[in-house]
């Protein structure tokens, strides 16, 4: 027999891998075959409206049967017979991705504390920063002279309780018995919080979410890429799911698409999806990837959904022969030897044990803030100076006009004697 085959280069090392399925069941024919390289699986040129590859090969029949498994479609199927495997097909591909971290889906710096919680911290706080307003404020005015202070502004109050809040202490003190206790009690309630809240932060900065579909995966900061293989190409604008098709047009299109190789690394650093064959790839990463890395691995469907078929000639002989040959193969466990054969998702031992650097996306928010504070600081020292400056200029300008009155009047008083 001649069977045909797509060729196999450093980029595309994936067509033989289909083979041991196709050889059981020529082993059960006691058949010898000979091999026929091609350099695609076959695709329609729209412009001259005839294929190429394996499957122009089959067609002609110069070939038996295809050595590999493919993708029915409505135009192959005109040109060729397909049969069939029943079995396991190895040749999966989806996307593959590293779960991201918690922090780089959702602002962690939020989620720790439910809504009833914040609100609950933000009335607690506000009543304690109204109540030592008011004695703070009546300390200053009605104790002796001894024991007075300076009176307290808001700005004042407003910063003891983000120092109570962020628990780095304070330089005020209260003159009586009550509004120390009062300071105490604001101090010791929010290191209970301040500590419930790191504790869960740290939690949070450890934790990764999985990407649950393709729109989550669109919608999400997460780069994608393709794998830079020739038959691939032609399913990537066939898709017809909407999701698939806005993930290609923004994430893949036009130019992510990575080798083999780089493809991997890149969903080793993280924070990267790419669409690969699922066989070679789990080889790859067996041999490559830490335990860690493993054990943060999902999987995403990808553009190629569809059943494997192996291929024959329309006016085949042996095309039965092949069809009870692939139902004895599939009956007798070949199949699914050649699926454990293939390499498979390798296992994660120890989740718990593993732990990550914290990255600057998991502090975005908090440069965020920075940020905020040192323009908001800037804008109000502009004010500031304005204001400084206006008022300067008003008093300027009053000395003036009074020294120019006294001058007139000066001189009025001079003419009048």
């Amino acid at each position: 027999e001649n069977i045909c085959f797509s060729e196999s280069t450093v980029d595309e090392p994936y067509f033989f891998q289909d083979f041991p399925n196709i050889y059981t069941v020529i082993q059960y024919l006691n058949a010898t075959f000979t091999f026929r390289i091609f350099d695609s699986y076959g695709h329609l040129n729209k412009t001259t409206g005839q294929f190429n590859g394996l499957v122009q090969d089959l067609y002609e029949e110069r070939s038996h049967i295809a050595g590999t498994f493919l993708v029915l479609s409505e135009e192959r199927h005109l040109m060729v017979e397909f049969i069939k495997t029943f079995g396991y097909w190895s040749t999966k591909v989806k996307f593959i991705l590293k779960k991201p971290s918690l922090s780089y889906i959702e602002n962690i710096y939020y989620m720790t504390f439910t809504n009833k919680v914040w609100i609950a911290s933000l009335v607690v706080l506000v009543i304690f920063a109204v109540v030592l307003y008011i004695l703070l404020n009546w300390e200053a005015n009605y104790l002796n002279e001894n024991q007075k202070q300076k009176k307290f502004t808001i700005s004042d109050i407003t910063l003891i309780s983000l120092e109570a809040v962020c628990q780095q202490g304070t330089l005020t003190d209260s003159a009586s018995y009550s509004g120390r206790t009062i300071i105490y009690i604001l101090f010791t309630a929010f290191m209970f919080i301040y500590t419930a809240y790191s504790a869960y932060i740290l939690v949070l900065l450890q934790s990764t979410t999985p990407i649950t579909s393709i729109r989550m995966l669109v919608d999400s900061r997460i780069e994608c890429g393709g794998l830079n293989i020739s038959f691939l190409m032609a399913y990537y604008e066939a898709a017809k799911d909407d999701a698939l098709k806005d993930l290609y047009r923004k994430k893949i299109y036009p130019n992510r698409f990575y080798s083999f190789e780089d493809g991997l690394k890149k969903v080793q650093d993280g924070n990267f999806a790419f669409h690969v064959i699922l066989g070679p790839a789990y080889n790859y990463i067996l041999k490559k990837f830490t335990n860690y890395d493993i054990c943060k691995l999902q999987e995403l469907p990808g553009y190629m959904n569809a059943e494997m078929y192996t291929a024959v000639p329309k006016t085949s002989q042996y095309k039965e022969l092949f069809k009870v040959g692939f139902l004895v193969a599939e009956e007798r466990g070949l199949q699914h030897r050649a699926k454990n054969r293939q390499a498979l998702k390798p296992r994660c031992y120890n989740e718990a044990g593993n732990f990550q650097s914290v990255r600057l996306y998991d502090c975005q928010s908090v440069f965020i803030l920075y940020a905020i504070g040192i323009l908001l600081s800037a804008v109000i020292l502009l004010a500031e100076k304005s204001i400084e400056k206006y008022s300067s200029n008003e008093s300027r300008n009053n000395q003036n006009n009074k020294q120019r009155a006294m001058q007139f009047l000066t001189n009025k008083k001079n003419i009048y004697h």
